[in-house]
């Protein structure tokens, strides 16, 4: 029986979103598989992009790991001073006591900006590394455009911001990292409100988008957010984890749930109006089953943890291995399993280098001394 939910489930997590991303993106619809003559058996057509349709709720299960994350790290340190929670008396609506002490909303916003800063880092290490191996294959000229406004609009995409500033890119699958950024400044504050309010924050953004105007990528991922916060809270994954459950059982709810979260998801009713509040315990129960069932699984646990590790290079780097530099290769052998592991297996050797470059290079040292500085 696991004693907590800690990294390594995280990262296994993280494993099992990877995989739904790229079954997605390879198998995105049918005008895609048809075009690359995609060989989907033993599935009927629709079937199979059903369930790779699914793949989608990765960003979602991305963001509830975030959200819980950073969270978890402030309740940890006592949340903050100011609230109830800090002096470790318990909210009425949860029922959950934190530590005594905390931190101040100052230390946070230090906190957050080291966070930033560390994941700025990262990224503009994949970026580096992306551009001095396929420069070649680049048309910066027509991309960023001539001169200084070039160089501007290139620093930009070198620093993961082109989305949030609506400039060139070349990778359209970066949008991601505003939606990182911005979870990073948004989860302290929205820590801070549940301390104050309890689960009540849940039925609030319910209902705030209604009321509110909203950036597109926070009105979509809001809820999930407040949700993983809420997990963080009431720790959630962890009471999930202990269930006193017969593993057999766990099994018979874990499979059946997965189906029908498949089927639930991609009505096209949800899909219309009630995605983004599915996302959200949808997330939560596929980090349950990656954890507490497919973690289980000794290979399959330690593989999904590995993966998961790697979630953010492979993440930011596929779309050019599936979509513009390799796509023949990466569809080539036509039978959906090969061109899954394929792309899988390339981008996780590509993401073991980078880190290996990093390491050798210093980089992983400097962005450890960050993150501990911001704890």
């Amino acid at each position: 029986m696991y004693r907590n939910f800690d990294i390594n489930h995280t990262n296994m997590a993280k494993g099992l979103a990877i995989f739904l991303l790229l079954a997605y993106h390879l198998f995105e619809n049918e005008a895609l598989v048809t075009a690359m003559n995609v060989n989907y058996a033993p599935f009927p057509l629709q079937a199979f992009l059903l369930i790779t349709s699914f793949g989608n709720i990765c960003v979602a299960v991305f963001v509830f790991l975030t959200a819980f994350g950073i969270a978890s790290g402030l309740l940890a340190q006592g949340g903050f001073s100011a609230g109830k929670s800090a002096s470790g008396q318990s909210s009425p609506l949860s029922g959950s006591v934190h530590p005594a002490g905390g931190i101040s909303p100052a230390d946070a916003c230090r906190q957050a900006a080291r966070r930033f800063l560390a994941l700025a880092l990262q990224f503009a290490a994949l970026f580096l590394s992306v551009n001095l191996l396929w420069w070649h294959r680049f048309d910066y000229r027509s991309l960023y455009g001539p001169g200084k406004q070039g160089i501007l609009f290139f620093l930009t995409d070198a620093t993961g911001l082109s989305a949030p500033f609506d400039t060139p890119t070349l990778n359209e699958t970066w949008w991601y990292m505003e939606l990182a950024y911005l979870l990073i400044f948004l989860v302290p504050l929205l820590t801070w409100l549940v301390q104050k309010t309890g689960y009540a924050l849940l039925l609030f953004t319910v209902f705030a988008p209604f009321a509110v105007t909203f950036h597109p990528d926070l009105k979509r991922y809001l809820f999930v957010a407040v949700f993983g916060v809420c997990a963080a809270y009431g720790k959630w994954p962890h009471r999930l984890l202990t269930l006193k459950l017969p593993r057999v059982l766990q099994w018979l709810i874990g499979i059946p749930g997965f189906v029908l979260c498949i089927l639930i998801r991609q009505n096209i009713v949800v899909q219309e109006y009630f995605i983004h509040l599915t996302d959200a315990p949808m997330a939560l129960f596929l980090v349950w089953l990656a954890a507490a069932l497919l973690g289980s699984i000794p290979f399959a646990g330690k593989l999904l943890a590995f993966i998961g590790k790697h979630s953010m290079n492979i993440y930011l780097v596929h779309t050019f291995f599936y979509m513009t530099l390799w796509r023949e290769f990466v569809y080539y052998f036509k039978y959906a399993l090969i061109t899954w592991l394929l792309l899988l297996t390339t981008c996780l050797l590509y993401s073991v280098l980078l880190e290996w470059l990093k390491k050798i290079t210093g980089l992983n040292k400097l962005l450890t001394r960050i993150k501990t500085i911001s704890k």
